[in-house]
């Protein structure tokens, strides 16, 4: 009866620990540098080049995309593996299952939007919250709002595009968001609706605090980073097949326009791309003289899922739900490519 009587009260004392390291970890990762970056974007118009121009399907084309990606989201990479791995042994698995259980996908955006991270930067930290006993339906929300609902890529839309794009971007996360959160909710109310019996007591065992930490985050590492790294390049490498976004995409019209812009959808849901990036490819097919209907397909596609950030919560989410996240973000690609057809201009 003491330990269940005394055991709430010192959970204030883990929860703010982990809290203060996400602070801690954000301001150094995301906070600061947009702090930076935002009055500079908003002084240039521009959010720089696009990543996705490749010429040829080769392994300098993968090394030439992994180079600059890496650099732009390793501190958001190592936030979320110390996050992920502090969430699966610092915060009480009971304290997990009752805030960020069964209270769905408005707490897991809440959480998810301060963080502002990108798909496969976020996933770590959907894994640990779902190892740590919280609900599919908050994980997957959270995992899923990082990139679709980023506050500060909404700022830059609106610094770079004109107006119509930032409320397409926002409704747009908004639908990406709500579609997980009706397949999670049709996965079931089981506790575990994975079928993986989700643990929650394997590395509490006795060791030493440190010990365990570094036991959870050097399995998280060993576990996603290497399978990551590789998908990376393999796609950076194939973007003159996934993009083909030559001169002559300029001049297309017709037929040809609808079997681009779901070519578009369907790849921008396999490439992981940095924080923002979404915005720059936009802005860059606009200049090009590209058709606003081609470049909406990728608006929402490129960010909100990727095809490394899908296989690293693949063990803690069921592929029913998944499948219906990634096909309904295709989908939703396409209805923005539909909406700036009948939309009127989105050039000026």
């Amino acid at each position: 009866m003491t330990t269940t009587t005394t055991a709430p009260r010192r959970t204030w004392i883990p929860v703010t620990g982990v809290v203060l390291l996400a602070v801690v970890l954000l301001i150094w990762a995301k906070w600061q540098p947009y702090w930076v970056k935002v009055p500079s974007v908003a002084g240039s118009g521009s959010l720089g080049n696009s990543i996705l121009p490749a010429s040829g399907v080769s392994l300098r084309a993968g090394l030439e995309f992994a180079g600059p990606y890496f650099l732009a989201i390793w501190p958001a990479l190592v936030t979320g593996l110390l996050l992920a791995a502090a969430i699966r042994t610092v915060l009480p698995a009971d304290w997990t299952a009752r805030t960020v259980g069964r209270r769905g996908a408005v707490v897991g955006s809440a959480l998810a939007v301060p963080g502002m991270m990108c798909s496969c930067c976020s996933a770590p930290v959907a894994v640990g919250l779902r190892q740590r006993a919280a609900d599919v339906r908050a994980a997957l929300a959270f995992w899923l709002a990082s990139p679709a609902l980023n506050p500060v890529v909404l700022v830059f839309c609106a610094f770079v595009l004109p107006w119509q794009w930032t409320l397409l971007r926002l409704a747009a996360g908004i639908g990406v968001v709500g579609v997980g959160a009706l397949a999670a909710r049709r996965a079931g109310d089981a506790p575990d609706p994975t079928g993986l019996a989700v643990a929650t007591d394997s590395l509490d065992d006795g060791r030493p605090l440190p010990v365990r930490f570094l036991a959870a985050l050097g399995g998280l590492s060993l576990r996603l980073l290497p399978e990551y790294l590789v998908l990376v390049v393999a796609l950076g490498a194939l973007r003159g097949v996934l993009f083909p976004l030559g001169a002559g995409l300029a001049g297309m019209h017709g037929a040809v326009v609808v079997a681009i812009v779901v070519l578009l959808a369907v790849a921008g849901t396999l490439l992981p791309i940095p924080t923002g990036a979404e915005i720059a490819a936009v802005a860059a097919l606009l200049a090009a003289g590209v058709s606003p209907v081609i470049a909406a397909a990728l608006l929402i596609t490129l960010p909100a899922v990727s095809l490394p950030s899908l296989l690293m919560v693949r063990r803690v989410f069921p592929v029913r739900v998944l499948a219906t996240v990634t096909v309904g973000t295709v989908l939703i690609g396409v209805v923005c490519s539909v909406v700036v057809a009948v939309g009127g201009s989105w050039t000026a």
